[in-house]
Formats: structure tokens, C-alpha cells, sequence
């Protein structure tokens, strides 16, 4: 598996800080994904915040329109 500095994806911190910020649940942040047709479990979720699972593009844009994320924050982690 190809990793970034021994990371699987840099937007989990980003995902983490907002999800904290805006006082959801992963359970919560999961559930508003499923209204916009994206199934992310709450254990996935939780893989993406520790950088240990690839997120795929939808599912990195509908998380960061559920949280408001500018994905320019994003590329910042570079």
C-alpha cells in the first residue's frame, strides 16, 4: 500500500479538528453522510481521522461539505 510520510491519507487531522469543532459523533458526522448518499461507517471514519485508511475523492468531498471544510485547508498538509 502506498503511504504519504507512513500515512494512508493528510486529511484526518483536518477531519478530526472540524468534527470536534462542529460537536459531532462519528456516529453523528456518519449519519450526515448517509443523507447525502455517502455510507460511511463510524469505524471508517474513525480509520480516516488516524490516517490509517484511504479516502476515496466523493467521500473526501462529501465530508468536507457536511463540515464546511475548505479543501485548500486540506492541501495545506502537505
Amino acid at each position: 500500500m502506498n503511504k504519504y510520510k507512513n500515512r494512508s491519507n493528510i486529511s484526518g487531522k483536518v477531519i478530526h479538528d472540524s468534527r470536534i469543532e462542529h460537536n459531532l459523533s462519528l456516529e453523528k458526522l456518519s449519519n450526515k453522510l448517509e443523507l447525502i448518499g455517502v455510507t460511511l461507517y463510524p469505524n471508517d471514519l474513525y480509520l480516516i481521522e488516524k490516517e490509517q485508511r484511504i479516502v476515496k475523492d466523493f467521500e473526501l468531498m462529501a465530508i468536507c461539505k457536511v463540515l464546511g471544510i475548505d479543501t485548500k485547508k486540506i492541501k495545506e498538509e502537505l
